[in-house]
């Protein structure tokens, strides 16, 4: 083990701040480029399925549609082209380190396109699927995290993880598929760097192989072992220094809901910082035992391919920067205004704050909002109304006599009067003096901070209300961050209408007729006392999402996990998010701190 680690470890540190510049400028790039790829493919299929939401009730009827399969093939064949980019960059680096000769990012880039364009000019299809199978294998853990985490796909996990009989085949399919790739372990390098074609560089790996088969799958394994190892100690070492900064300086009841998100986030960046790792290990050491097996005396210029003409050095350049842009604004992009993806696929049951955090702070003023986000709600569920000059302002009751003591409706005056109105008070002096704040202001301060689940408040046919929510939806570019919810059907048609990627939720108070196969909702939302597992399971069948209001206490809670609600509307988020993603671990972490430090 010690000298497996020495040798791959002097390749890799030769060249090591333009392998990690290269590495991380590539995957972040790559997987901005891939991520808008994925939400539109993702949408478009679901779109002409007849639906707008995945679940593991409706899967297969989306997969059988007219347009998925075009759409999955064309996703996965660009997803191929962007491994092997990697694979060549990384090949082509660890060659040249063999020969003491340091590859820049930029030039790993470039041989990497020029190696994936030469593989499909000798038509090395198959040389793209030995490449995806030694990915996934050297990632098995992170694609297994990855799995958990995303609809419908998680419900499938859970499942098998009750059954010991499922992980042994799981385990059996895993020891098939590495008996299966062994055979190819040095494939890429002979048809990269010595130029064969798919079958002759098979058949050369196999010779570099022979007598040495059991000894390549031990290295393997003890590569995938101590990555493993070292990501599982990381995480680790990342949850103790939470719960400490928790217990320190985060308020008591916060400190639970603040530890679970933390651990949330770093899960995937130890994820993602962990798949890096396990692609320069194993590139490296495949690199160093080709070279060695074979006592290759290939020139220094073998390495570098002569590709095509197509592929420069300045049209390479100019991909680069070109796909730097594209990923850096797809980054931004996604960071600012979410993505149909993540809100759609890559959640388990999300939490809202109802009315803002109404436990907290006012109802439906910006210091409930603000609360939100402190309390780590992934959604605020606001009211909005429309005043006499046309505004649109955030308040549930259409008489402000319970929030500001005056006996008038909203629609009966002007923005500027209602600004004039203490709408704290009521709640606590500590609040004394907070306003009314307009529809605007919030999507200012929510945008990339907060998603919000806006409710139009019914004002008859006529009202243009839903018509200026919709366009102060568009004009911030938050179609991805929102929901427009109402308990008129009408209203949603108008909005879904006008602009078909607003999602729409019906209120409903009580589960009576088939509201949920109405074409243009997309959230049932409803009272939690009304929400049975048929009634998820159907709306799920339909292609809908469940919100549950009003959950705060921790029995309701726990039941809304159980029957699998895609989202709980509370008043106190933090609660909700302690209940719902508690374990038991964590718990003990924080007590056990919390004796020691307090």
């Amino acid at each position: 083990m010690r000298a497996l680690l020495r040798e791959t470890g002097q390749i890799i540190w030769f060249n090591m701040k333009n392998l990690l510049l290269f590495l991380l400028g590539y995957r972040l790039t790559a997987a901005a480029v891939y991520l808008q790829l994925l939400n539109a493919g993702i949408r478009f299929s679901l779109g002409k399925a007849g639906y707008s939401y995945l679940t593991l009730e409706n899967a297969w009827k989306v997969f059988a549609g007219p347009w998925t399969v075009p759409v999955f093939f064309v996703l996965s064949a660009v997803g191929l082209l962007f491994l092997m980019v990697e694979a060549g960059g990384l090949v082509a680096a660890y060659s040249g380190a063999m020969y003491s000769l340091r590859i820049s990012a930029p030039q790993m880039f470039i041989q990497g396109i020029r190696g994936a364009v030469q593989q499909l000019e000798r038509k090395n299809f198959r040389l793209f699927f030995v490449v995806l199978a030694d990915f996934l294998l050297m990632n098995l853990l992170y694609l297994y995290r990855t799995l958990t985490h995303v609809k419908p796909l998680n419900f499938v996990m859970e499942e098998m993880s009750r059954y010991p009989l499922a992980w042994a085949a799981a385990a059996l399919a895993v020891l098939i598929c590495v008996a299966a790739v062994i055979p190819t372990y040095f494939t890429i390098h002979q048809c990269m760097i010595e130029q064969k074609f798919y079958s002759d560089g098979r058949r050369g790996s196999m010779e570099l192989l022979r007598g040495r088969y059991m000894r390549t799958v031990f290295r393997v394994v003890c590569l995938q072992i101590l990555i493993v190892a070292a990501a599982v100690a990381a995480y680790l070492l990342f949850v103790v220094t939470a719960a400490v900064f928790a217990v320190l300086f985060v308020r008591r009841e916060l400190e639970f809901a603040f530890l679970i998100r933390a651990a949330d986030w770093m899960e995937w960046i130890v994820m993602g910082l962990g798949g890096m790792a396990a692609s320069l290990l194993f590139f490296a050491d495949v690199t160093v035992r080709y070279y060695e097996y074979g006592k290759s005396k290939l020139e220094k210029r073998h390495f570098f391919y002569s590709g095509t003409a197509i592929v420069s050095r300045r049209n390479g350049l100019a991909v680069l920067a070109a796909f730097g842009v594209i990923g850096g604004l797809g980054l931004i992009d996604a960071a600012v205004n979410g993505t149909f993806l993540l809100n759609s696929v890559v959640v388990q049951t999300e939490i809202t704050a109802h009315r803002g955090s109404s436990a907290s702070a006012p109802e439906n003023t910006m210091a409930a909002v603000t609360a939100a986000v402190e309390e780590m709600a992934d959604w605020a569920e606001i009211d909005v109304q429309e005043t006499a000059d046309g505004v649109v302002i955030l308040c549930h009751d259409t008489s402000l006599l319970r929030v500001a003591g005056v006996k008038k409706d909203v629609k009966s005056m002007t923005f500027e009067e209602l600004r004039a109105l203490d709408v704290g008070s009521w709640f606590s002096e500590e609040f004394a003096g907070e306003r009314v704040p307009s529809l605007e202001a919030v999507m200012e301060y929510a945008k990339g901070r907060l998603k919000l689940n806006i409710e139009i408040k019914y004002s008859g046919m006529g009202s243009m209300l839903p018509d200026k929510v919709r366009e102060l939806v568009e004009d911030y570019e938050m179609e991805d961050q929102c929901i427009v919810s109402c308990t008129n059907l009408n209203y949603l048609r108008r909005i879904k209408k006008e602009n078909p990627r607003i999602k729409t939720g019906y209120i409903i108070p009580a589960a009576f007729g088939n509201y949920y196969m109405d074409e243009d909702v997309d959230v049932i939302s409803i009272r939690s006392g009304f929400v049975t597992e048929k009634l998820v399971t159907a709306a799920h069948e339909a292609g809908k999402s469940v919100h549950a209001w009003t959950v705060n206490e921790k029995i309701e809670l726990e039941r809304m996990r159980v029957l699998t609600v895609d989202n709980v509307i509370t008043d106190s988020p933090a609660l909700a998010r302690e209940i719902l993603y508690r374990e038991e671990a964590t718990e003990n972490l924080i007590e056990y701190l919390t004796m020691i430090l307090r």
